[in-house]
């Protein structure tokens, strides 16, 4: 496992944008207003992953996504892993494990200019290979994979460290 927290300088990414990222295992939330994302490393009761297809990344990873207008984090996350994996996520099962905190570099693609944070969440479905269906088309092909399987799919992403945090037991 890689010590964190860790800051990785000059990440591209899928659309050309250049940030500095922050990778920050920790139980504390990053500050609501500054939280522009939220994903959440989800496991069945086997210990499998929720992991989902994003065609605009071109990568494999849990699953999460963008805030949109008023909604607070939880909302967001709740309401991404609906839309991407199917499944009605009851907030009480979120479990804050860390944050990514962004700071662009260039002034391309989506990301607030000032930066800010996506929150990392973990969280534990009580039920064993339930059917996952993507409910919108910016993520697709839910999957349960096994951990080992995720590694070999999402390992060499950068933020794949944090997400090793809530691979732990």
């Amino acid at each position: 496992m890689t010590a964190l927290p860790l800051r990785l300088e000059a990440v591209e990414f899928a659309d050309g944008s250049v940030a500095h990222v922050v990778l920050t295992p920790t139980a504390e939330l990053a500050p609501p207003a500054d939280v522009f994302a939220a994903m959440v490393v989800l496991r069945d009761a086997r210990g499998w992953c929720a992991v989902t297809w994003s065609p605009r990344r071109g990568e494999w990873g849990p699953p999460g996504g963008w805030r949109e207008p008023g909604e607070s984090v939880v909302e967001c996350v709740v309401r991404e892993v609906a839309e991407e994996v199917g499944l009605d996520l009851d907030p009480e099962m979120l479990v804050p494990i860390g944050h990514e905190q962004f700071e662009p570099v260039t002034s391309t693609g989506r990301w607030p200019r000032q930066g800010g944070f996506m929150q990392l969440y973990a969280a534990a479905w009580p039920a064993v290979g339930e059917a996952l269906v993507a409910r919108e088309d910016d993520a697709v092909d839910p999957q349960w994979v096994d951990p080992g399987e995720f590694l070999a799919r999402s390992g060499r992403q950068f933020w794949w460290p944090l997400v090793e945090v809530g691979l732990a037991d």
